[in-house]
């Protein structure tokens, strides 16, 4: 192929490569990876085989060679992803009947339990029920005089504390007072000595 013919085709391998570039970019998750793999390969190869300045023939079998690579490194990721998204299916469907087993135990334990309540009333006579009410009224009766007395020790003992507390406050204030007054009168004797004094008779 001539450099005329190389230069027509120029644009139009240029537009196909981002055509399909494009392609792959716009196909989203929803595309398999090997899809994009095949589309980008033969995109990256048919660029490559332009820019290396191969003719259309050169170009087209660089991009084939591009789209089977793509290919081969696409179906291992797929595969790969497959693998990861059975892994979790499984898992999530473990849980899920690990779940609905606990629910089923715990519905069939609470079922027992009320029929064993049931049965077990049958045989409750009124007697039966009318002796633990006494019983229980008494007992709520004891406790009501345990906690009585129990409340009046705390009271008695927090009105011991604050009566010596006051007792303290006291004994310390008046012996603050006893040492002032005592100083004041000290003070108060002393200048009256002083003032009542006869002066001394000078000698001639």
């Amino acid at each position: 192929m001539n450099r005329k013919n190389v230069l027509i085709s120029t644009p139009l391998v240029l537009l196909a490569s981002a055509a399909m570039i494009f392609q792959t970019g716009c196909a989203g998750p929803a595309a398999s990876k090997t899809v994009k793999g095949a589309t980008m390969g033969g995109a990256v190869g048919a660029v490559g085989g332009l820019v290396a300045g191969q003719d259309a023939g050169g170009i087209a079998a660089a991009g084939v060679a591009g789209a089977a690579v793509g290919t081969v490194v696409g179906a291992v990721a797929q595969n790969r992803e497959n693998k990861r998204q059975d892994t979790l299916a499984q898992q999530r469907a473990y849980n899920q009947a690990i779940a609905m087993q606990k629910r089923a135990q715990e519905k069939e334990k609470a079922q027992l339990h009320e029929e064993l309540e049931i049965a077990e009333g049958f045989r409750i006579t009124q007697e039966e029920l009318d002796e633990m009410t006494t019983r229980a009224e008494s007992a709520e009766e004891q406790l009501a005089v345990l906690q009585k007395r129990r409340d009046a020790a705390i009271e008695r003992k927090r009105s011991l504390d604050e009566l010596e507390e006051r007792e303290r406050e006291a004994l310390a204030e008046a012996a603050r007072l006893e040492k002032e007054l005592a100083e004041l009168e000290g003070g108060a004797t002393t200048a009256q000595n002083n003032t009542t004094e006869e002066p001394e008779t000078p000698q001639l």
